[in-house]
């Protein structure tokens, strides 16, 4: 009975604890949805199958839309998406292929997929852990669209407020992770 007593009193501590961290959670969001221009560099690494790619990219996304272009691996440097709404453009040396409707998170989309999951994402969860040694606040946030549930889980390094690495995940499975390795916000 004394340690049901003990949970009971500590139980308003813990609610506590929680609220502040989603109260973090949500001013996160209110400066994200304010961000009108952003720049990131980030490592990529699209999980298929068993199997690893990796990336290195660098995405400008605003208002109107995004363009991540590829720096490695060499081979594919300079291959670019442009993401506007829905569609994705892809190019390669001055040629542009229109490759149809975004219908998944990509390495081609998803740095902007993750400032809208951040924007506008329903906030599941929310946690404190250590990454690399930086303090951060793991939020995830579902971005259920077009039938589709994707997680995406962020962790925001709390000196700053920039993610520092973020997965994402359809039916339980990590499909996409990636780690921010500059970023730069207007």
């Amino acid at each position: 009975m004394r340690k049901i007593g003990a949970w009971l009193l500590c139980l308003p501590l813990l609610l506590t604890g929680c609220g502040k961290l989603e109260q973090e959670a949500k001013a996160l969001q209110e400066t994200y949805r304010a961000i009108e221009m952003l720049t990131m560099e980030a490592e990529i690494t699209y999980h298929l199958d068993g199997e690893s790619r990796s990336f290195t990219v660098v995405s400008t996304c605003d208002k109107e839309g995004a363009t991540t272009t590829v720096t490695a691996p060499e081979e594919l440097a300079g291959l670019s998406a442009t993401v506007t709404g829905e569609e994705l453009l892809l190019r390669y040396e001055g040629a542009a292929l229109l490759a149809g409707r975004i219908q998944e998170v990509s390495a081609a989309n998803c740095v902007p997929y993750l400032l809208r999951a951040v924007a506008e994402g329903y906030l599941l969860e929310c946690g404190s852990e250590t990454i690399d040694g930086m303090d951060c606040l793991r939020v995830a946030f579902d971005t259920t669209a077009n039938e589709m549930k994707i997680l995406c889980t962020v962790w925001f390094e709390r000196a700053t407020s920039a993610p520092c690495y973020a997965e994402f995940s359809t039916d339980g499975v990590v499909v996409l992770t990636m780690r921010t390795l500059s970023l730069d916000t207007r």
